[in-house]
């Protein structure tokens, strides 16, 4: 409608390169950055302004908590990829699940960097390997979500679901019924089950 995207994601960088189907790499730059810096010359592609933020520049609880809050006005399913950093473990993608959950998401997925040995993006054309990197000593800025919604969740004992006796996860106020043969919120009607 007006030039933005229709999912979820932020970019993966504004300049990564992507694996071919032979196997070489190709570079992939994002055009709001070409388009940006026309309109404002004086700035400089490798200083832009806090609001350009990419998938590996927001923290994985970041990235979870933008899904949740969206999920809220989605009746659906809605995918997004929690992109989490190298050497990310198995209890820390746990507690991203869990958040997910906990949010009210009704999916998710989790990427490892590296987790794999070949990678579709990399932000460097060597770098699609499964052999570890050296870390830079320098932390990068983590862009972190705050979201009333999750404190709210984990400040409560209640019980979010579809199932008769939960509480809404749509509208997150009603009581789920089983009315005509579905399971429907009392407060804001939404059929979360149906038996017919």
């Amino acid at each position: 409608m007006v030039g933005v995207s229709t999912g979820l994601e932020p970019y993966f960088s504004f300049s990564y390169f992507r694996s071919g189907r032979l196997g070489k790499f190709i570079e992939v730059k994002a055009d709001i950055v070409q388009e940006y810096l026309e309109q404002h010359p004086e700035a400089d592609e490798n200083n832009l302004p806090n609001w350009f933020v990419t998938a590996m520049e927001l923290a994985p609880e970041a990235h979870a908590d933008v899904q949740c809050v969206i999920q809220r006005w989605i009746d659906s399913s809605i995918s997004k990829t929690v992109n989490a950093p190298k050497g990310y473990s198995v209890e820390q993608v746990e507690k991203v699940y869990e958040r997910l959950y906990r949010g009210g998401a009704k999916g998710g997925t989790v990427y490892v960097d590296g987790s794999r040995d070949a990678q579709v993006l990399t932000l460097t054309a060597d770098e699609n390997s499964f052999e570890e990197t050296p870390q830079k000593s320098e932390a990068p800025k983590q862009h972190v979500v705050l979201v009333d919604t999750i404190s709210e969740i984990r400040s409560t004992n209640v019980t979010f679901g579809s199932e008769v006796g939960n509480t809404c996860p749509v509208c997150r106020k009603g009581k789920v019924e089983e009315l005509g043969g579905c399971n429907t919120c009392t407060n804001c009607n939404t059929q979360l089950k149906c038996g017919l």
